[in-house]
């Protein structure tokens, strides 16, 4: 998995994004580097400003994602109702009038099925271009030096803490004890799962509603209490420390942040929540509303002046014009056909 997050480089939209955000490195460590008088540890502090900066701009559509996250522990109660009601209910009828009952309970509270998700694809492919820059971050800043690499007690950005414990053991001098190593090594894992630990349970704070949840949702939450952090621990390790300082960081961010969401949506009641999505619902049918209204009178225009033109391209033909038409049409008629059969009627009429 963070494997292809690292190629995401090469994905379409996400690649460009990786081009952005690269430049963005490039310009912070650059000005780190004009103000700092010396280049140890520049790395290390372009990745921390670097993360700020990024989940820093992110803020608004997380802040979105969460008021959704909140109206949905109110919602969830009463779509689970109406998927109970249908449970033992299969055919097509039963299932249209289950999503119709459904549609309706998002529509008294002025949100979409869809709501909850548009915020976090939005998102996905500035995480998946994180990635990336982070890894191969000597694409993006051509001009590191090898001191620019050491930050803190960890010796290089490039290696992965396993690399370090190994070094140790083969008598590798970083130029710190080789208990300083090791130490820092085993820490920088384990601040991560802590970190994303923190994380995911303020991430919940937010719903408030483990009572509201179904036992296999609850279920599935606490299984992911445990196997993100430890996954968060694996990678880590195994991975260039410039990574594990940057998912240490944005789990940190991430804490701050939530923290601060957190307080701001329990000053807002559920109420003026609701109030404000039916507003905003109420605005975008009423534009919807609108752009119908004008697609259908341009439509009606369209079709009044496709009928006056046709009728003045008819009502400016003099008798002479429309009976030299009507004999070159009558010209033109095969034998035998149904056009020449009623002409014989006609003529047959007339002479009567």
């Amino acid at each position: 998995m963070t494997m292809s997050l690292i190629s995401a480089a090469n994905w379409p939209i996400v690649g460009q994004i990786c081009w952005v955000l690269g430049k963005v490195m490039n310009f912070i460590y650059t000005m780190l580097d004009s103000i700092l008088a010396t280049d140890t540890g520049l790395v290390g502090w372009s990745i921390i400003i670097y993360t700020i900066l990024v989940y820093t701009c992110m803020l608004p559509m997380t802040i979105n994602q969460q008021r959704t996250t909140k109206m949905q522990a109110v919602i969830n109660p009463e779509v689970q109702a109406i998927q109970k009601k249908y449970k033992n209910k299969k055919d097509q009828a039963s299932m249209l009038k289950q999503q119709e009952e459904i549609q309706q309970v998002y529509d008294k509270y002025g949100t979409s099925m869809m709501g909850g998700c548009l915020p976090l694809l939005i998102q996905m492919p500035f995480l998946f271009a994180l990635y990336p820059v982070i890894y191969n971050i000597q694409e993006y800043v051509p001009h590191i030096t090898n001191e620019a690499n050491k930050f803190l007690t960890i010796p290089n950005m490039t290696i992965t803490p396993s690399a370090m414990i190994s070094a140790v053991r083969n008598g590798e001098n970083f130029g710190f004890p080789s208990a300083v190593i090791i130490i820092t090594a085993i820490l920088l894992p384990v601040l991560s799962g802590a970190t994303q630990y923190i994380s995911v349970r303020l991430s919940q704070n937010i719903s408030g509603s483990s009572q509201q949840m179904d036992n296999q949702m609850a279920g599935t939450m606490k299984t992911m209490n445990v196997t993100m952090p430890l996954f968060s621990v694996f990678m880590v390790f195994s991975l260039p420390t410039g990574i594990g300082v940057y998912w240490v960081v944005s789990a940190v961010v991430r804490c701050v942040q939530q923290i601060v969401i957190n307080k701001y949506l329990s000053k807002m009641s559920v109420e003026d929540l609701i109030e404000k999505n039916k507003e905003k619902a109420a605005r975008k049918r009423e534009k919807r509303g609108e752009r119908e209204e004008k697609i259908n009178e341009m439509a009606q225009m369209n079709t009044k002046s496709i009928k006056s033109s046709a009728n003045r391209s008819t009502s400016s033909l003099s008798e002479k014009e429309k009976e030299e038409r009507i004999a070159r049409a009558s010209q033109n008629i095969k034998e035998g056909s149904l056009a020449a059969k009623a002409n014989m009627v006609k003529k047959f009429n007339e002479n009567k």
